[in-house]
């Protein structure tokens, strides 16, 4: 699938912090990229496991996506497998998803695991396909027709998360 891509960024103004979801093109050189915006006066944002569990709480219970595949910092083969587990029975009853959160915690505070991307797919109110990724790097992925809204809420989300 090719997805759009975006990386957060935030900016001070004189009021408030906003938060931005500035497209990127894969031909451009990433550090590159960063150092541009970064001169500009942007901020770079890194999503922690604790923000990305509370965006798979809202995308799951608010906006009825479901998450098909969780990445890790550590490349750990039963954990891996023992979070497919969970993921493919939250799939199938969202009832247990403080099964998942509750595991993911758990590894993010007690035994340093952090999350690394976490896969999206779905179909909004409309009916229109979703299929995004985030990756605990503030960069996102999202399918072409979903790319628009999707870096909007996502945008609004982490501000949430950020600037309480």
């Amino acid at each position: 699938m090719v997805y759009e891509k975006a990386k957060l960024f935030w900016k001070a103004n004189n009021i408030s912090k906003d938060i931005f979801c500035i497209p990127f093109d894969d031909n451009v050189e990433y550090y590159t990229f960063l150092k541009q915006y970064h001169d500009n006066g942007y901020h770079q944002i890194i999503i922690t496991s604790e923000i990305m569990v509370s965006l798979i709480e809202y995308f799951v219970l608010e906006s009825g996506l479901s998450v098909y595949d969780i990445e890790f910092m550590e490349d750990d083969q039963d954990l891996v497998n023992e979070i497919a587990g969970l993921l493919a029975i939250v799939s199938s009853n969202r009832i247990y998803l403080g099964r998942l959160t509750q595991k993911l915690n758990f590894l993010s505070e007690k035994s340093s695991i952090d999350i690394q991307r976490i896969y999206f797919k779905g179909r909004n109110s409309e009916g229109t396909a979703i299929n995004f990724y985030l990756q605990s790097n503030g960069i996102i992925g999202a399918n072409r027709n979903s790319y628009s809204s999707i870096s909007d809420e996502i945008s609004s989300l982490v501000a949430r998360c950020l600037f309480r």
